[in-house]
């Protein structure tokens, strides 16, 4: 699972307004999108783990619960590390050290893969790609754990139909919950001898069954438990009275501009100094 629950606390993140909290996500994906060297990926990761540290959200159930995300990317960013040997992919880097070949793996020519190698430039394309993927997964978790489905609702409501504002928060909210079901699930069938280890790709597909079953039983319960308890409260009759209204504080203000500022210095040394430009 990536992303994490909501929990209630009193920290200075939770008591932002969660429009801020939107405004430190488009920055970081703008970021994300314009650097593609490592080093002010740094930065960015640095100033992440500081708003993480802030919003009290515990590493350890972080790494526990998206481990497989980052373990996903790194595979990723090996796969295409492979094919960056080419002098045109790099602009700012000298292109006789990016294509500065370490390993070679195939040479020119060769049919479906082509030239691969390990190359100066293909490393920093694969430590570049890693952070911005462990960025990107970090802040949806502290998103998602600062932010209360009650004020994404009355977000997602000023500019959405209220019935696709309601889909949006069930998905969220409910994603959880099937992940934690889905673990209990493994963990029983393995307490009855559940394997999934061999090495035989026929035979691992074949282990799934034993889980598909009761995972797809577990959500259309849940999915019926969820549109019985809409049909009782009358949802769809007419539109539904927000439950809270979203206000800006101090605090707001000076958390988006201090986050513009910062987004803003960053795009300019990417601009005009060529901070980033692989």
């Amino acid at each position: 699972m990536v992303l994490i629950e909501y929990e209630a606390k009193d920290t200075i993140i939770h008591r932002l307004n969660p429009v801020s909290k939107i405004v430190w996500l488009g920055g970081l994906g703008l970021l994300l999108a314009m650097y593609l060297e490592p080093q002010p990926l740094i930065i960015v990761f640095a100033w992440e783990v500081f708003i993480g540290c802030l919003a009290g959200i515990s590493w350890r159930k972080l790494l526990s619960r998206a481990w497989w995300a980052f373990v996903a990317s790194i595979f990723g960013g090996i796969i295409v590390m492979f094919w960056v040997v080419n002098p045109e992919q790099f602009w700012r880097v000298p292109r006789d050290l990016a294509c500065k070949t370490l390993i070679q793996l195939t040479p020119p020519g060769t049919p479906i893969l082509g030239h691969t190698a390990i190359t100066y430039g293909g490393l920093i394309w694969f430590t570049a790609g890693v952070l911005r993927i462990t960025i990107a997964i970090i802040a949806a978790c502290i998103f998602t754990f600062s932010v209360p489905l009650s004020d994404l609702t009355s977000l997602w409501s000023m500019f959405l139909p209220y019935k696709l504002s309601f889909i949006l928060t069930s998905g969220l909210r409910f994603y959880p919950v099937m992940a934690e079901k889905t673990q209990d699930i493994i963990t029983a069938a393995k307490s009855r001898g559940w394997d999934i280890t061999s090495k035989n790709p026929v035979k691992r597909v074949k282990a799934i069954y034993p889980i598909i079953f009761p995972i797809v039983r577990e959500a259309a319960d849940l999915a019926n438990r969820m549109a019985l308890a809409a049909e009782m409260r009358a949802f769809g009759v007419k539109r539904p009275t927000r439950m809270t209204t979203l206000k800006f504080t101090p605090s707001d203000i000076f958390f988006i501009m201090f986050n513009v500022f910062i987004t803003g210095t960053l795009v300019y040394l990417w601009w005009f100094c060529g901070l980033g430009k692989l």
